[in-house]
């Protein structure tokens, strides 16, 4: 428990323990049996194939949910970063084999929380469970509306299409026209679906045409 108390601040600015007082996530994590551990830069947090029983919290670093397909190509399907939740969906839909793996882009810290210390009352009845239910339906369900609009995303017909629609949604979300995003040119490319050299010339297009400023993952929206 030592060790988890440094994660308090950065726990108490989860989803999940939104409304949860400090003073009482010390009893809660014990509760909880919650435990942390570290991974380095590239390691596999989460493989696909197996079994999870747990949800994973991003106490520092960033990772990233991606899934292949029967020929191996790699989607990305979203990014972590510190306080986000994963693995909930498919702990909650009991899945035995989960289809994504979780990847460290940085060094990161996990706190692990068993699922079923989430959703079921504890013998000593603790009052946290009824608000942490309630948090963990909300994150599973504004998750699904995320992927509803990834998939948006993806629905559209052309490459210059989907790189306006992210980079538009992107501008929207952190309400500004300039931004960092967290992906190289790559992982763009992997998450957007589309073949990266025909990407680059499309965002060499787009420059030209006036549409956006670019230098790296920097980009404005103009």
């Amino acid at each position: 428990m030592k060790n988890l108390k440094q994660n308090f601040k950065i726990l108490l600015s989860s989803a999940l323990f939104k409304g949860i007082d400090e003073k009482d996530l010390e009893s809660m994590l014990k509760c909880l049996d919650a435990s942390e551990k570290k991974y380095e830069k590239n390691d596999i947090i989460l493989l696909a194939g197996t079994k999870v029983t747990s949800v994973g919290i991003i106490m520092e670093g960033s990772a990233q949910i991606t899934r292949e397909d029967a020929e191996g190509n790699r989607a990305i399907l979203s990014e972590l970063s510190r306080a986000d939740l994963f693995a909930e969906a498919y702990v909650a839909a009991g899945y035995q084999d989960v289809p994504i793996t979780v990847i460290a882009t940085a060094a990161c810290r996990v706190v692990w929380i068993p699922f079923s210390k989430v959703v079921a009352r504890c013998s000593f009845a603790c009052d946290f469970h009824r608000i942490l239910v309630e948090n963990m339906l909300k994150v599973i369900a504004v998750k699904n509306i995320w992927m509803n609009e990834k998939m948006r995303i993806l629905s559209c017909k052309t490459t210059k299409e989907k790189l306006l629609t992210y980079l538009a949604d992107y501008s929207e979300r952190v309400g500004k026209n300039k931004f960092k995003i967290p992906f190289t040119r790559n992982e763009l490319a992997d998450y957007l679906s589309v073949d990266r050299s025909a990407m680059s010339r499309e965002l060499g297009k787009l420059r030209d045409e006036g549409y956006l400023k670019f230098d790296k993952n920097e980009f404005e929206v103009l």
